[in-house]
């Protein structure tokens, strides 16, 4: 009897780790086409809750985008029984949220960004991260904050910084001497 259901659980885990990879093209962190990719450590899936907690060392790619965090949840939606009738254990058909906590590092061409919590919302295609908040764009800027709300598909960005003040570094490129300084803008 326990080799059938630990066998049954084998079932369950891998139909939801294949879910969870093979998610539905507009599950995106990072703009692309390409299937989301979750490894962690461990795994946790609660399928009467829908939802799966990834903890240590969890990496989440797509394309050139990459999330790591010390623990992920990812947030199944899942279809409403008709009234009166009880609610049933569903795969993960759909991805709806990745909350990230602790260590939180979201990485794209060109742009990093660090906290302690992100929320990734696929419906709003969106990414919230808060806590101690450091955005570097390449090597021209660095921002902090302590809440950043980072819109995937636009590609906007809007920090702020609670009480305090958002603050950057911006640096300016290094010109060749030898190139001719851009022409000054006429008055209008």
């Amino acid at each position: 009897m326990m080799v059938v259901m630990m066998g049954r659980l084998a079932i369950v885990l891998a139909a939801f780790a294949a879910s969870a990879v093979l998610a539905p093209a507009h599950a995106q962190i990072g703009g692309s086409g390409d299937a989301v990719e979750v490894k962690g450590d461990n795994l946790e899936y609660f399928q009467a809750d829908g939802r799966a907690i990834y903890t240590d060392n969890v990496l989440v790619t797509q394309g050139g985008a990459q999330l790591t965090t010390d623990k992920l949840t990812v947030v199944c939606a899942r279809a409403e029984a008709p009234a009166g009738e009880r609610q049933e254990a569903q795969p993960c058909e759909e991805i709806r949220q990745l909350v990230a906590e602790n260590n939180v590092l979201y990485t794209a061409p060109d742009l990093k960004i660090r906290g302690d919590r992100a929320e990734y919302d696929y419906p709003t295609d969106t990414i919230v991260i808060t806590g101690d908040v450091i955005m570097a764009r390449g090597n021209e800027a660095v921002i902090r904050g302590t809440r950043i709300v980072y819109n995937v598909s636009q590609g906007v960005t809007r920090m702020t910084a609670g009480s305090d003040r958002v603050s950057g570094v911006f640096i300016p490129q290094q010109r060749n001497p030898d190139q001719p300084s851009p022409p000054a803008p006429t008055p209008n």
